[in-house]
């Protein structure tokens, strides 16, 4: 109600606006009305508030919480499997599609169960790790699944990743979010989700191996099939910083191996985002890998923010895959530019 308010506030500027008033003193003078407290504005604010009609809380969230204080109060008790048993009806209840919440229940359960059953605690722990990998990871028996590029081509992929919104304004605020992480300074887990947003954008496949693996680079993109690009992201590093030191290199090395494992006989590109491409001298590479620096990361933002505001003059619901690829390439967003323009060569520094 208070946003309806504001917006019919906005309407009588407009009015005035149309009216012959000047449009920037229309403006301040709303803002006057609202922050000096003004005698008409609080008594319209009160009368639209007390049209509001309270409508009671739907009570499933405490139906809820009374299961999971139920079945830890069993669980404390020493009833394991009476533990169990409600978490199931909560989940048979309630959360029968939620992919994450359910893996969170499966959790509970592995926790309830691990008292009386180690092994089958591990099951439930897999299983609510294939669910929501960004729960905790099952102590053993738990596989990697294969991050690979969609049967759709990459054109394909981005016209449905903007038809999902509903307007331009809406696939905007979307673009601005992910590219407002996506820059230094920013916190770790911030930049790396809008790392794995920004690869959907812009049609590939994304994951975050450390974060749902508990293992692996911070981040990797299906580009093509059996092609990779795989990150490392130091986004916290002071851009001042001279030097990559050895523990980030190492970092990388272990990133490479374990991609190494999973994803043998395919083509991956390393990149280390981070602000200064200088190796110190005790670091190294156990194989080839490009450096985004800040100039990189700018750039690359740029262009994807570019790219997507071209589509603010089409129907979004008719997008054609040939409009599509003339504005990839205009952007400088194709496969092979986005391999070879973002990224450079590291610095070694000499030993002597």
């Amino acid at each position: 109600m208070q946003i309806e308010i504001g917006l019919r506030i906005a309407e009588f500027a407009k009015e005035d606006i149309r009216a012959g008033a000047d449009a920037w003193k229309a403006l301040v003078g709303l803002i006057n009305q609202c922050l000096g407290r003004d005698a008409g504005w609080k008594e319209y604010y009160t009368e639209e508030m007390n049209k509001l009609v309270t409508q009671g809380e739907e009570p499933r969230m405490l139906r809820v919480f009374a299961a999971e204080r139920d079945a830890e109060s069993l669980h404390q008790s020493g009833d394991h499997d009476g533990a169990v048993a409600e978490i199931q009806k909560l989940l048979n209840n309630h959360f029968k599609e939620d992919r994450n919440d359910r893996g969170w229940y499966l959790q509970e359960m592995a926790r309830y169960t691990y008292v009386q059953s180690k092994s089958k605690s591990n099951e439930l722990q897999i299983n609510a790790h294939k669910l929501n990998r960004y729960l905790l990871r099952p102590k053993h028996g738990m596989q990697v699944q294969r991050l690979e590029l969609l049967a759709q081509r990459r054109v394909e992929n981005i016209i449905a990743w903007i038809q999902a919104f509903a307007s331009f304004e809406e696939l905007q605020l979307a673009l601005d979010e992910i590219l407002n992480d996506f820059q230094f300074g920013v916190d770790a887990d911030d930049f790396e989700g809008a790392v794995d947003r920004l690869a959907f954008a812009l049609g590939f496949q994304g994951q975050r191996p450390d974060k749902e693996w508990k293992e692996g680079p911070d981040n990797l993109w299906a580009i093509r099939a059996g092609e990779y690009i795989l990150f490392e992201c130091k986004s916290e590093v002071d851009l001042r910083r001279s030097e990559i030191c050895k523990t980030e290199t190492g970092q990388m090395n272990n990133a490479i191996a374990w991609f190494e494992r999973h994803y043998a006989g395919t083509n991956v590109r390393n990149v280390m985002i981070i602000p200064t491409k200088s190796v110190g001298r005790a670091a190294g590479f156990n194989a080839a890998v490009q450096i985004m620096r800040n100039s990189n990361l700018k750039k690359l933002s740029h262009n994807v923010e570019k790219f997507f505001l071209e589509f603010r003059q089409y129907d979004l619901a008719s997008l054609s895959e040939g409009k599509i690829n003339e504005l990839l390439t205009l952007h400088h967003l194709s496969i092979d530019e986005i391999l070879e323009e973002y990224s450079e060569e590291p610095k070694f520094l000499s030993s002597n």
